[in-house]
């Protein structure tokens, strides 16, 4: 059965939650502790607690009726942000904003439990040590799950490192344009680019990174150029084909929507409403049919009809209220 997953904020009511997606019924719902983030592997389910003291993440198998708690584990990092699994290694990453760690956690699928932390690494040293001076946003894996691309808003720099046995190594990291506050990243391997959307800048930067250090190819706003006030960009998403590329803007309050041409480079096409307030997250479900956005302010997640041949995002079809929701994705089931 497809599902379709949404978490917010809300530490006093629902904060996650699950429908089906073929009659938009609920199929499971939990209060959980500010569950801003949230991804599957291995047949189970992970949660991010992020707080600004301290956080955990949780862990959830399947059960008749949806899934059941079956580990927590305390991460000592500040508003843990971000997650992402390797099946490969059976290892839990995250990124830690508040104080500027990743960290990989070991996993036993079996017996649905975490393991012992494999890594826990601060990016920045020396003046970087004091509170803000680092804040890591996101963990990105590549395709063979070998290496893991990691954006620092407050460093303006993007880390890479190598994932041998569910251990991270840093490889380097590369300083991007001052100011640019790089927040989530999307990569296409088949052209050896990546893609960074900037949350204070309001733009994607285009590197290449075929040869011995990235280069940086293109700058595009993600913004209208009629547009006056204040924005941040959250994330970014490619089509299943690999043709359009979409960024959320918070403030705009827009999806904006790029064709990518076949040297990589990025060409607007079409620019659509978020249909609330401060889209925070958003993916493409149904193969790439239709796109779910979690806005955050307006409290609700909305589904949106999406044009494969031209990108252009329709109208809302379905919406649902989740407050301060945070995260949407597609569960496949099992």
């Amino acid at each position: 059965m497809k599902e379709l997953y949404a978490s917010g904020y809300s530490e006093s009511g629902l904060s996650i939650c699950a429908l089906s997606l073929t009659d938009g019924s609920s199929v499971w719902q939990e209060r959980a502790a500010a569950p801003s983030y949230f991804v599957f592997g291995d047949g189970l389910l992970f949660t991010a607690e992020e707080r600004k003291c301290g956080g955990a993440v949780c862990l959830y198998r399947r059960a008749q009726t949806g899934w059941e708690l079956s580990d927590r584990r305390v991460i000592t990092g500040s508003q843990l942000c971000h997650l992402a699994y390797s099946d490969r290694h059976h290892c839990l990453l995250g990124a830690c904003y508040g104080t500027g760690e990743v960290f990989s956690l070991a996993v036993d699928p079996a017996a649905a439990r975490f393991d012992c932390m494999n890594s826990y690494l601060r990016q920045g040293k020396g003046e970087l040590t004091a509170p803000g001076a680092s804040r890591a946003h996101c963990v990105v894996l590549n395709a063979a799950q070998d290496t893991v691309c990691s954006a620092n808003i407050a460093q303006d720099r993007v880390y890479v490192y190598h994932l041998t046995d569910g251990r991270l190594e840093e490889i380097r990291s590369s300083l991007l344009p001052r100011k640019c506050g790089p927040r989530h990243i999307a990569l296409r391997e088949d052209m050896g680019k990546a893609y960074v959307i900037t949350e204070y800048s309001s733009e994607i930067l285009v590197y290449s990174y075929t040869g011995e250090s990235p280069l940086l190819l293109q700058r595009i706003s993600t913004l209208s150029e009629e547009f006056q006030g204040e924005s941040y960009g959250s994330t970014l998403i490619f089509s299943p084909d690999g043709r359009f590329l979409y960024a959320a803007n918070r403030g705009e309050n827009s999806i904006a929507v790029f064709s990518v041409s076949r040297t990589g480079r990025l060409v607007p096409a079409s620019r659509q409403s978020c249909f609330g307030d401060w889209p925070r997250d958003f993916s493409l479900i149904k193969e790439g049919r239709c796109l779910a956005i979690a806005n955050q302010r307006s409290g609700d997640v909305v589904l949106c009809p999406r044009n494969a041949k031209t990108g252009e995002i329709g109208e809302p079809v379905f919406r649902f209220p989740l407050d301060q929701a945070a995260c949407v994705r597609e569960y496949q089931g099992v």
